[in-house]
């Protein structure tokens, strides 16, 4: 039986752009990828094409490898009805079941096997977290899901690649989160799985400081030299190629980022600020240390301009085509 590359696409949130960009992606590229599956709601996305004026045919399916002979022809839906009809740009907690849910069967596919690799559309943390008071962002939860502890959010892209030491956290609470242990354990993730996932044989890892001008010796804090240059020496008694701390306003300079093949940020905007200015449409979110391979687009669910038409499939295609190369390099073929 010819092996295959299958993806599980989640619904993401029903009221943002998820369905839009899925049904571009699907429209315009694919003949270029290898088929994925739509968890989500057909009404849902029959509603959008008619919105949007897409003659794109819709079909449900009962069996994961249905989708190989089908895919070209049809969007291929594995059905997951919403408990209410999604408005535009006003998401409904009645809704967040369905959308857990989407993200609890994909996971639960790929980890027995049953398809390839899995892309999650974009969310709204918001509207879940009053579903599980819990709910901290796909990372976490997905993890949890897995029963893996401490997953590392790769940010990549053609021009850039980082890596957030703390993820959603307040700057606040996201400087206190920074420790030796987190710093060695998030560096040590992604050096194996740049490795793994991305075949770079001896990766090349800087990390960014904290503070401005990398803290000039305490003037500015501590941080640097009581955890971050000991974390750095720890490191490379491990044979890992480190280098750092580099001041964050000179670290994404070009000449950085083609010396590395990553930069280690310590909190949340440090990395998301710059791969979304050098690189928004492409970037791809990759979570290292799960047992599946999961990426997802590096935006979020743009209520502003759900319904439009207006919101661009590339972020989307890219983290389609990344997952299904890592799948392949894996070689996580479904029979």
């Amino acid at each position: 039986m010819k092996k295959k590359i299958i993806t599980g696409l989640t619904m993401g949130e029903p009221a943002g752009i998820s369905a839009e960009i899925s049904l571009k992606v699907w429209k315009n590229y694919r003949k270029k990828i290898d088929p994925f599956i739509f968890f989500g709601d057909p009404e849902h996305l029959k509603k959008t094409c008619s919105k949007l004026n897409f003659q794109i045919p819709i079909k449900i399916i009962n069996n994961i490898n249905e989708c190989v002979e089908i895919f070209k022809d049809y969007f291929p839906v594995y059905n997951i009805k919403l408990s209410e009809k999604a408005r535009y740009g006003s998401p409904s907690v009645n809704n967040a079941k369905e959308v857990l849910s989407s993200i609890k069967k994909v996971t639960k596919f790929a980890n027995n096997k049953k398809i390839s690799c899995i892309v999650t559309n974009p969310i709204e943390k918001n509207t879940l977290k009053k579903k599980i008071k819990s709910f901290d962002g796909h990372t976490y939860y997905i993890a949890k899901l897995l029963k893996t502890a401490d997953p590392v959010m790769l940010l990549t892209s053609p021009k850039i690649s980082v890596v957030p030491i703390t993820q959603h956290l307040s700057l606040k609470n996201a400087i206190k989160a920074i420790s030796k242990k987190k710093i060695i354990n998030t560096v040590e993730t992604t050096n194996k799985y740049l490795k793994i996932f991305f075949g770079k044989k001896y990766p090349k890892i800087a990390i960014a400081s904290l503070n401005p001008h990398g803290g000039e010796n305490g003037i500015f804090g501590n941080e640097e030299k009581k955890i971050i240059i000991p974390a750095i020496k720890r490191i490379k008694q491990k044979k890992i190629d480190v280098y750092g701390p580099f001041p964050a306003d000179t670290i994404f300079s070009k000449k950085h980022l083609l010396n590395f093949d990553v930069i280690i940020c310590m909190y949340h905007d440090q990395a998301t600020i710059p791969i979304k200015t050098l690189d928004f449409e492409n970037g791809v979110n990759v979570t290292l240390g799960l047992p599946i391979i999961r990426t997802s687009p590096d935006h979020g669910t743009a209520l502003d301009i759900a319904g439009c038409g207006k919101a661009s499939e590339k972020s989307l295609y890219a983290s389609i085509r990344m997952s299904q190369s890592i799948a392949r390099k894996r070689k996580f073929w479904i029979q």
